[in-house]
């Protein structure tokens, strides 16, 4: 295993709606293709050529930044990607002076984000997809 961590990286939309149906989730590779390389900032981690972690992150530049689609494919979960993705995103947000990062995650990965310095606080959200539109 050689892995390799990118901020920025050029993306398919594809290669990440493979990782999305890696780990059980959609695809969505049509909305993706409309996001890919328009959010605040991303940052990737590829075993040679293959991308194996990702996560994107939406800001106002200022105020808040908000991570998305945090997603590292099964063979390779508990190496330490996804804590060391959001690291990569913490110093980013950090070196932009951005004043709070926000996240939504299922509660058992609650140590994850302890682990990566967010403090726990509880939220809510509407999912209207799931409501169907």
């Amino acid at each position: 295993m050689q892995l390799r961590y990118v901020e920025n990286p050029v993306l398919k939309a594809a290669e990440v709606a493979r990782l999305r149906v890696a780990v059980g989730w959609d695809a969505r590779e049509k909305q993706l293709e409309k996001i890919i390389g328009k959010t605040y900032s991303t940052a990737a981690c590829y075993d040679n050529d293959i991308l194996v972690g990702f996560v994107d992150v939406i800001s106002d530049g200022v105020d808040d930044a908000f991570i998305r689609n945090l997603v590292v494919h099964p063979d390779y979960q508990r190496y330490g990607i996804a804590l060391e993705l959001l690291k990569i995103i913490a110093r980013r947000t950090k070196a932009d002076r951005i004043k709070t990062v926000n996240v939504l995650f299922e509660p058992e990965l609650v140590d994850l984000y302890r682990k990566a310095g967010f403090r726990i606080v509880n939220g809510g959200m509407i999912d209207h997809e799931n409501e169907g539109f």
